[in-house]
């Protein structure tokens, strides 16, 4: 009888190294291998221990051969096992074919049309792969059939909640609905949805169990994808306490905060949404995937992931005590580079001008269409766009088709043709020119701000970036000088934030722990791991992890020397106010000369904010 790994990327080289294993004479953990009659092109033969079956049946765990291999151009292979494939086969989780990954990015770069689909599909193998390489490298860790397959399941459904055109739907139209909605908490409803129907009860109940244990696992699976921070100052006098004063707090404080698995098992926390650091393997797919599809190139690379997948461990937080996924310091640079990469993907795709742009058009269209646009919900009821979210049934109806619902309306309304304009405009690229931008971080708005000591916080920022904003509207409204060439064009000013996935002045890599050396743990205990120090930072990081971006778009492209004079205008407005000298640059593309043939093709000028993402 021959012994195969359970579903990874790397049967043949687990192979090998079990049969070295087995011949040195060392001991062999079989409770994860499947027996298997035949494995072709093999020539040694293992005997049968009773122990297998024994830990096979005590341990629920399913068999684990692969019902699906499906081809990914990012990892190779994806391989799904029963019963993970009656999930991805649910309405609910096919209707993410029909949600771009990027939103509206595939306009500006044509190749980003890839889905959430398959991009939950990569996160769930990193997940899968990941913790399968805790599990064999650190058995002393006791990870579960169950406790892996709920994260398996939590990272294949942590998108599941996205609506039209994703982070869009979530945000500004969400917002301008007067709504909070968070895709989040639509994940976790969809979850419960798809864990409660009979037959993937049925499917999961040998390995998450019946009744309460089953109810405490798809609990523990919606805990992994709304993870939050954890917040000492939660504890009082913390700082003033023993170290194991500390441990002890916070035990006690995650027990209160968390019930799906106790803090011998905070690890597995981090892997699918790490709010701590941000390290998670959500990140860690979606910026390979989208980095390829773009062909925006970024310092998180294929070796990049495959150097942490070899050095993940579990290490103790020397802080709190709590066991946390850390990784070998000599993976420093690649840890960095997930933060860096992520703030180079938002500038230059997500938070594009002309992305940004198409956005304001689109909000503008789903804002006008909503009321008319409905969708059956449970008992039948209908739900318009803009309260869509307060069904379940109705929500996932819902995709990026939502696009093509408005064009092909024959509906007579006025806000229903208005919407068509709107997407219309996009269709025929009408989406005008950037007139000129200008970055800022605390330092630079401090120095015209009077802030002391030139600190300033993300909301003092904001704040000032809100007020900026406001006055080169007031400057574009007053302008005189160019002779009311400007009569006819609608101008938009946007702000960005671009940043590496935390607050203003952290980077991630300073709340990531590592550990030094070989791997080796103490008395069946992870080994202490560490912070980088303060030398680290400063040699290695910026100074600040976040730069605010603010730039003005026109509905139609102005002539150079029109655009230059626009500049030099508003930039002696606001030196005229006491900010920066230089506030604006121009654009560096020289936009189509001629005239438009109809100048009365453009709607009233009008000014107007529109705010981050």
């Amino acid at each position: 009888m021959y012994y195969l790994p359970i579903a990874s990327n790397e049967h043949h080289l687990r192979c090998n190294a079990l049969f070295r294993r087995h011949s040195s004479g060392s001991t062999m953990d079989r409770s994860w291998y499947r027996p298997i009659q035949h494995v072709e092109g093999t020539r040694r033969k293992f005997k049968s221990v009773s122990l297998e079956e024994e830990s096979l049946r005590s341990m629920n765990w399913l068999n684990l051969e692969p019902k699906h291999i499906i081809n990914d151009n990012v990892y190779g292979s994806v391989k799904v096992p029963s019963p993970i494939d009656k999930i991805i086969d649910t309405a609910e989780f096919q209707r993410l074919r029909n949600l771009k990954q990027t939103g509206l990015v595939y306009r500006v770069y044509p190749n980003c049309e890839h889905s959430r689909f398959v991009h939950s599909l990569g996160t769930f193998s990193l997940a899968y792969t990941l913790v399968d390489k805790l599990r064999h490298n650190q058995p002393s860790l006791n990870i579960t059939p169950a406790d892996h397959t709920c994260v398996a399941v939590a990272a294949l459904l942590h998108d599941v909640g996205h609506g039209p055109f994703s982070h869009l739907f979530d945000g500004e139209f969400a917002k301008r609905c007067g709504s909070s909605f968070k895709h989040e908490d639509m994940s976790i409803r969809i979850i419960r949805s798809i864990m409660s129907k009979d037959d993937i009860r049925e499917s999961f109940k040998d390995i998450l169990g019946q009744g309460k244990d089953y109810d405490d696992n798809v609990q523990f699976i919606t805990e992994l994808i709304s993870s939050k921070p954890f917040e000492f100052k939660n504890i009082e006098s913390f700082e003033s306490l023993s170290d194991q004063q500390k441990r002890n707090a916070v035990k006690e404080e995650w027990v209160s905060a968390v019930s799906g698995r106790g803090p011998e098992k905070s690890f597995l926390y981090d892997i699918v949404s790490n709010s701590d650091n941000g390290h998670d393997v959500d990140k860690m797919d979606y910026l390979l995937r989208d980095s390829k599809a773009s062909g925006v190139a970024i310092t998180f690379s294929d070796q990049s992931l495959s150097r942490l997948l070899d050095h993940v461990r579990v290490v103790t937080d020397p802080i709190s005590g709590l066991k946390r996924i850390g990784y070998s310091e000599k993976c420093q640079k690649e840890v960095q580079s997930i933060g860096d990469s992520r703030q180079e993907l938002h500038s230059k795709v997500y938070q594009h001008k002309a992305v940004r742009f198409i956005e304001a058009l689109m909000v503008d269209a789903l804002i006008k269409a909503g009321p008319l646009l409905e969708y059956k919900g449970s008992n039948n009821d209908l739900f318009p766009l803009s309260r869509v979210t307060e069904d379940v049934e109705a929500y996932i109806k819902t995709s990026d088709f939502v696009e093509q619902e408005i064009l092909n309306s024959s509906s007579p309304d006025r806000r229903m043709i208005e919407a068509q304009q709107s997407l219309q405009k996009i269709q025929r690229r009408e989406i005008g020119c950037k007139v000129g931008s200008f970055e800022m971080s605390p330092k630079n708005a401090t120095q015209s701000g009077g802030i002391e000591n030139n600190e300033m916080g993300a909301t003092e920022v904001s704040k000032k970036v809100e007020e900026r904003m406001r006055q080169i509207l007031k400057a574009i409204d007053e302008i005189e000088g160019l002779g009311g060439k400007l009569a006819n064009v609608n101008f938009t000013v946007m702000h960005s934030v671009l940043g590496r996935g935390l607050d203003e002045k952290t980077h991630p890599i300073e709340r990531q722990l590592f550990y030094r050396g070989k791997p080796k743990d103490s008395d069946g205990q992870p080994m202490e791991g560490f912070y980088v120090d303060e030398d680290y930072v400063v040699n290695n990081c910026p100074r600040m992890a976040t730069k605010w971006e603010i730039f003005v778009m026109g509905d139609r492209c102005l002539k150079d020397e029109d655009n230059a004079d626009l500049v030099k205008y508003i930039s002696k407005a606001l030196r005229d106010a006491g900010e920066a000298e230089k506030f604006l640059t121009p654009r560096k593309r020289s936009p189509p000369q001629e005239e438009s043939p109809d100048p009365n093709c453009f709607v009233p000028a009008k000014r107007r904010l529109f705010p981050t993402k």
